[in-house]
């Protein structure tokens, strides 16, 4: 198989399940957490609104101790108490989906002819 067959099925693949991850972590698994949260008196991030970039950092604190250490801009301390088993699932899909694009993107990058 040539390199820019696999680029091109990496590609195929990564992209659009990249976008498909970042929709339905943000409409399940966020908002769940989010309604979740708001029970505590913590609240989402005041600068994420809509289909914001919250997600990662989301993530993160689902798999990272690091992650749910309080900063000025996330607060993911609850986060790992209030996720599901369907969140963790769709947290590791969306980490591989940005990965996988991470490396696609790369890849193209790096292959360039022109």
């Amino acid at each position: 198989m040539k390199i820019e067959a696999l680029i091109n099925l990496l590609f195929i693949i990564f992209v659009p399940l990249s976008m498909l991850m970042t929709v339905i972590f943000q409409r399940v698994s966020v908002a769940y957490i989010n309604k979740c949260m708001k029970s505590d008196g913590v609240y989402p991030p005041s600068w994420d609104k809509g289909l914001g970039g919250s997600g990662p950092f989301y993530v993160c604190a689902i798999f990272f101790k690091r992650g749910r250490i309080p900063t000025p801009l996330f607060d993911g301390h609850l986060v790992p108490k209030y996720a599901r088993i369907i969140d963790k699932i769709l947290a590791g899909v969306y980490l591989f989906s940005a990965i996988g694009f991470g490396i696609t993107v790369v890849l193209i990058a790096y292959f360039d002819p022109y």
